[in-house]
């Protein structure tokens, strides 16, 4: 979806902006399309995914001798780490020696500001598979699944993980099949609030999924991965980056204003919106976006809308009530 949205609205070496980026495939696909880049998030582990998708490393040879060098400074911080400084929810999830060596780990990959590889690091925190470090886990969701494995049964899914080699898997998966890379184009990445941050320069287009109102929960969804990076009040977070309806409707108020002095003239705001209705307004949100755009914020007018169901496959949570359907909706600043 965001290829087509990019390739059919953008021309070459425009400038896209995504002010809700998530994973970063917007702003990836941006790149691999030749458009320059603005993206910005407030979940700090959204931006980092999205800043090590921009500037990733792309020699699996400079990344294997990297990762070496970096094991020797792991190896002689283990000794610093006391697992009783950790609290008990985290430490659940992990065979201790291997967190030990997480710990490390991202203690190391911080100070070195190696974004890419603490980003890679993240995306094997939890799951069941033997590529992931911790206990039998689910992958979007951090939760244990001790009931379906349990250790009597399952004995090794409980035992040592390295960090290392796993580490070394996960990089050659990453960079299994890298897409032409233009590096003179420009990209940049902000861990900012989109209501309050503005590109310095125009853009012409603004390609973005907000938060659906409560459908997912992004800061209890990642709140694993954002301990390592620090958060440890991932439900103030939640509050910010999965807004209830009213914040959300507040939310896309304020962004649409400010969106109208970054576009440029006849530039494209174009939004992806599942199909939440709003009980204050008795109208589904892309309706009532459209609205607010037209008629509220004025200053836009209606291109192109389409809606389209969301195969079970492109769930983040399989078989779970949610979206059924999501719509884009294209606005031209006039």
């Amino acid at each position: 979806m965001s290829k087509a949205l990019i390739t059919t609205f953008t021309n070459k070496n425009d400038t896209i902006y995504d002010p809700f980026s998530g994973s970063g495939n917007v702003a990836l696909e941006s790149w691999i399309a030749g458009r320059n880049v603005i993206a910005c998030d407030l979940n700090p582990y959204a931006a980092l995914i999205t800043k090590a998708k921009l500037f990733p490393a792309l020699s699996i040879e400079e990344l294997l001798i990297k990762i070496s060098n970096i094991d020797y400074f792991v190896n002689s911080t283990l000794h610093e780490i006391d697992l009783q400084e950790i609290p008990e929810w985290v430490r659940a999830f992990f065979n201790p020696k291997t967190l030990i060596e997480i710990i490390a780990w991202v203690k190391v990959l911080k100070r070195n500001r190696d974004i890419f590889l603490l980003s890679c690091l993240l995306g094997i925190l939890h799951h069941q598979r033997p590529g992931f470090l911790s206990y039998p886990s689910s992958h979007a969701v951090p939760y244990l699944r001790d009931k379906k494995f349990p250790q009597n049964e399952y004995p090794e899914m409980y035992e040592y993980r390295p960090v290392r080699e796993r580490i070394e898997k996960k990089v050659m998966r990453t960079l299994k099949r890298v897409p032409f890379l233009d590096v003179k184009l420009k990209r940049k990445c902000y861990q900012k609030d989109a209501v309050k941050f503005s590109p310095k320069e125009m853009v012409n287009a603004i390609i973005t999924s907000p938060p659906y109102m409560k459908q997912l929960d992004y800061g209890r969804d990642n709140r694993l991965r954002l301990w390592f990076l620090g958060i440890n009040d991932w439900k103030s977070l939640n509050t910010k980056i999965s807004p209830s309806e009213k914040q959300f409707i507040i939310l896309c108020r304020n962004c649409l204003e400010r969106w109208k002095s970054v576009l440029v003239h006849n530039g494209l705001c174009i939004l992806v919106i599942g199909d939440t209705f709003s009980s204050t307004y008795k109208m589904s949100l892309h309706e009532l976006l459209i609205h607010i755009a037209v008629n509220e914020v004025k200053g836009y007018s209606l291109e192109w809308k389409h809606t389209e169901s969301i195969p079970n496959i492109r769930r983040v949570r399989r078989n779970c009530v949610g979206s059924n359907t999501e719509t884009i909706i294209v606005l031209r600043k006039k």
